[in-house]
């Protein structure tokens, strides 16, 4: 009996694990889809990942001390758990990393990042190898993994700046990887506890000088509107500007911009407006700092002609956050 199931698992194994990948990819696009503004589901997502830690952390502490089946069996069975729970959480994510992006611009490389691994998580033969004969792509993949989960969860749930939390998520992604990469003997050296020192330093520098490369999850940008007058009290604009004005139109030289934006919770935010001329940047304005909620809330800024006199041109207005994170952009036509 026991040769017979050797003799079909070596026959049909591709052909199932074909079949699985096949599989995974259709359940990963559909959590992609069913994820679509489901925040609450953030919260067990995260949990999943700590528990799938946990058991990682386990086998590979005791797997060389036992050399029961059903102990293989059951590393086996969580080994399994594991990548499914990497595909499932990479493919939940995407999507609100996708809504925080902003095209084309550098942030789009994460996204990117983030969905090529969930692809890759797929293909359950090559990527199972690649976690067991790869220690490092392992660690690697958990760390992307987990810091894109809690940059996302850790300001919602602590109310903080997006900064702080990814911060955070930075340093609790490492935190949590150091059990997998060292033993508790290992730890105790100190030349490898002065590399752990450097590594966090080190993380916290690459975080906080690529925040442009990294969406500002879980803003979103839903509107911009111009116009060439706003009441600054309630933000009434009284006549909306579509995609191009004459600039006659545009009274005292002057275009208004107001952005709305979009947070599921309440998050204190600080933001800045860019107005570009063909390419040119003419304004930075001053950064301000509000607290978001999960109605949108609406920021504005103005673009003022010295001469009294919007040039014909192309406008670009961009949204950034104090620490350089693009949250949007949009743009109009001034004709002559």
């Amino acid at each position: 009996m026991g040769q017979r199931v050797e003799r079909l698992h070596g026959r049909y194994a591709r052909l199932f694990w074909a079949v699985h990948s096949v599989w995974a990819l259709v359940t990963g696009v559909a959590v992609l889809i069913l994820a679509h503004n489901r925040y609450g589901f953030l919260k067990w997502v995260v949990l999943f990942l700590g528990l799938t830690w946990a058991s990682t952390l386990f086998f590979s502490r005791f797997a060389e001390t036992s050399s029961s089946k059903a102990f293989r069996f059951a590393q086996g069975f969580v080994s399994y758990l594991t990548r499914v729970m990497y595909q499932e959480t990479l493919f939940f994510l995407i999507p609100f990393y996708f809504y925080s992006t902003t095209f084309p611009s550098w942030n789009n490389a994460y996204v990117v990042l983030l969905a090529a691994l969930a692809i890759l998580s797929c293909f359950d033969m090559l990527f199972d190898r690649l976690m067991r004969e790869k220690p490092w792509f392992a660690l690697a993949f958990f760390l992307v993994v987990t810091f894109s989960a809690l940059q996302f969860f850790v300001p919602l749930l602590l109310s903080i700046h997006i900064t702080h939390g990814a911060l955070i998520a930075a340093v609790v992604s490492l935190l949590a990887a150091v059990p997998l990469a060292f033993t508790w003997s290992q730890l105790k050296r100190p030349r490898v506890l002065a590399r752990l020192g450097l590594a966090v330093v080190l993380l916290l520098a690459g975080v906080k000088a690529l925040r442009f490369a990294i969406p500002p999850v879980p803003l979103r940008l839903t509107r911009v509107r111009f116009s060439a007058q706003i009441d600054p009290k309630t933000l009434r604009i009284p006549a909306e500007i579509e995609k191009t004005v004459a600039a006659s139109q545009l009274a005292g030289g002057r275009l208004y911009a107001t952005a709305t934006i979009f947070a599921p919770s309440r998050l204190p935010v600080a933001l800045k407006f860019r107005f570009l001329h063909d390419d040119k940047t003419v304004r930075w304005s001053r950064t301000v700092s509000l607290v978001a909620h999960d109605k949108g809330f609406r920021v504005w800024d103005v673009y003022r002609n010295r001469r009294g006199i919007i040039e014909p041109g192309r406008y670009v207005v961009e949204i950034w956050t104090d620490d350089s994170q693009l949250v949007g952009r949009s743009s109009i036509v001034v004709t002559p």
